[in-house]
């Protein structure tokens, strides 16, 4: 019998910077939910160690709530905004498996190039006994024969069904809007409206604190 999405227990993990989220984000956890039959997924702003953002964690994480906002299976998440500290990815998950139990399965979203990037990542061989991974084609990103051991097998084993709560790999093959944050701040600091490309009470809160243009600041 088919799991629908609305009857799974599975948790999908979709984190970004988030500056701001749109509706390319809000798509890909939409499209998230109804291919890989999950209850709902968690939408972690992320404190980015390689670079900083131009709006705070408050400020992304208020955009994140206001745009899930009437969304039930959209759920904004704080927990890597309230740790003051670096927070890896590997860190999140053993939170969530704490929280959720051993038995939960939690699908962690991310796109081919982060994949490719993946033995980078701080402790990167446990994710395997954390996660399931689905991994987001990219334009211009081809995934290679020759990945690192590990790496490989799970790449090996991708789209295999299994119960497990974690250690699978599918390829989410979903169409995906071509909308970047880092075009939209550049549309809002030359006074261009993006609208449409983004969740309207999200262009309406950042307008609200100036957010993005050459006078902004950075709020509470």
């Amino acid at each position: 019998m088919v799991t629908s999405a609305r009857e799974s227990k599975a948790v999908g993990i979709l984190g970004g910077s988030f500056d701001p989220i749109h509706h390319g984000h809000l798509r890909l956890a939409e499209e998230s939910i109804q291919r890989l039959q999950l209850s709902r997924v968690l939408l972690i702003p992320a404190r980015p160690w390689q670079r900083e953002t131009t709006a705070s964690a408050e400020q992304r994480f208020t955009m994140v709530e206001l745009a899930c906002r009437g969304q039930n299976q959209l759920v904004p998440e704080r927990l890597e905004i309230d740790r003051l500290e670096t927070s890896y990815t590997v860190d999140t998950l053993r939170r969530l498996r704490q929280r959720m139990g051993a038995q939960t399965p939690l699908w962690l979203i991310v796109g081919a190039d982060a994949f490719l990037r993946l033995t980078s990542w701080h402790n990167w061989t446990a994710l395997e006994e954390l996660c399931h991974l689905a991994v987001v084609p990219r334009p211009g990103v081809h995934i290679e024969p020759s990945l690192p051991p590990l790496l490989q097998a799970w790449w090996d084993r991708r789209d295999q069904h299994t119960n497990l709560a974690s250690g699978s790999l599918v390829l989410l093959d979903a169409p995906q809007l071509e909308i970047s944050a880092t075009a939209i701040r550049k549309q809002i600091e030359e006074g261009r409206s993006p609208r449409y490309l983004l969740p309207d009470q999200v262009l309406d809160y950042i307008e609200e604190v100036g957010l993005y243009t050459k006078k902004e600041g950075h709020g509470p």
